[in-house]
């Protein structure tokens, strides 16, 4: 073979790699952009596409619980600190704070009835009532069988709270890609012991996959294989959609969400733009249906996104 055929040959297959590469880079590319319109009968969102990006005072640069509180107001906490923060998406800035000198690791927080719950990683349950101040404080602990507890939220219809621990479900392998939800009944206080449905990693995965939608890529990594993508999927935060019923869980550490049923069958699941969410902790709905999702400070900058919950089905 001559080297001109020789070189011919390589280019020719160089070539073609790097067709075959922009090919897939193109395929990848319009998944990433269409997987983030979430399509309900009744409205959608695009999660591509947010209505306020803020950013947040230094004292809610590590926000740790985040729940509604009215139709342009959410409450959160930062973690370790005993105080709640009221903040005003109309005025961008906090117009309220309550404070109930409590230490400890708070990583859930619920506006329910006019009172609030918080939840601390250990499973302690504090159900806090105020005027202006504190008037009436309630402690719990829960037996959860699991530990690191963050997610927390209400359930309007059923009348509970939601907790999604981040550990899996039992010690052991055997269970490392199992997650649990659990339910706590509000009118007795009392934890169910058995999560309301079990999440297996592996089931979610299968779900991109067949949905084709990208998953996340290993930081690093620079080849475009199997082994580059992963899903860890440990909830930071919960959330039910008002408007559909929902539940929303967001994994702060491979920047997914994933959508389920009461009955934890599972709805639709996206790899979350870094350039939008640079780490996602928490969520929470309006009563309106639009969704709230804060990142913790990345280069000292916390930032809160709101996407607007839009009526009708997304004209294609």
């Amino acid at each position: 073979m001559s080297k001109q055929v020789f070189f011919s040959f390589v280019l020719a297959i160089l070539s073609f790699i790097a067709v075959r590469r922009i090919h897939n880079a193109g395929i990848e590319q319009y998944h990433f952009l269409q997987s983030p319109v979430f399509q309900k009968q009744n409205g959608w969102f695009d999660l591509s596409e947010p209505s306020l990006i803020l950013s947040l005072p230094y004292e809610l640069r590590e926000v740790s619980g985040l729940t509604n509180y009215s139709y342009h107001e959410v409450a959160c906490i930062q973690d370790d600190a005993g105080v709640i923060y009221i903040y005003d998406l109309n005025t961008k800035s906090i117009s309220k704070t309550l404070t109930f000198n409590k230490s400890g690791s708070f990583d859930g927080l619920s506006f329910v009835d006019s009172s609030f719950y918080l939840l601390n990683s250990d499973a302690t349950l504090t159900n806090l009532y105020f005027n202006d101040t504190l008037i009436q404080e309630n402690v719990r602990r829960f037996k959860v069988p699991t530990w690191e507890n963050e997610g927390l939220c209400y359930d309007a219809k059923d009348h509970r709270l939601l907790v999604a621990p981040k550990s899996k479900i039992h010690r052991g392998p055997a269970y490392a890609s199992m997650r649990g939800i659990y339910s706590v009944d509000i009118m007795s206080g009392k934890l169910n012991q058995s999560p309301i449905f079990e999440i297996d990693v592996n089931e979610i995965r299968n779900y991109a996959i067949n949905q084709n939608i990208p998953l996340p890529k290993r930081p690093g990594s620079f080849v475009d294989d199997s082994t580059s993508y992963y899903l860890d999927f440990i909830p930071s935060s919960i959330a039910v959609h008002p408007k559909t019923n929902e539940i929303y869980v967001i994994s702060s550490i491979d920047r997914t969400l994933t959508v389920f049923d009461k009955t934890g069958s599972i709805q639709n699941f996206v790899t979350l733009d870094p350039s939008i969410f640079s780490k996602p902790e928490e969520i929470t709905f309006l009563p309106d249906g639009d969704l709230i999702v804060t990142n913790v400070g990345v280069m000292g900058i916390p930032t809160l996104i709101r996407f607007d919950w839009k009526l009708g089905n997304k004209s294609i």
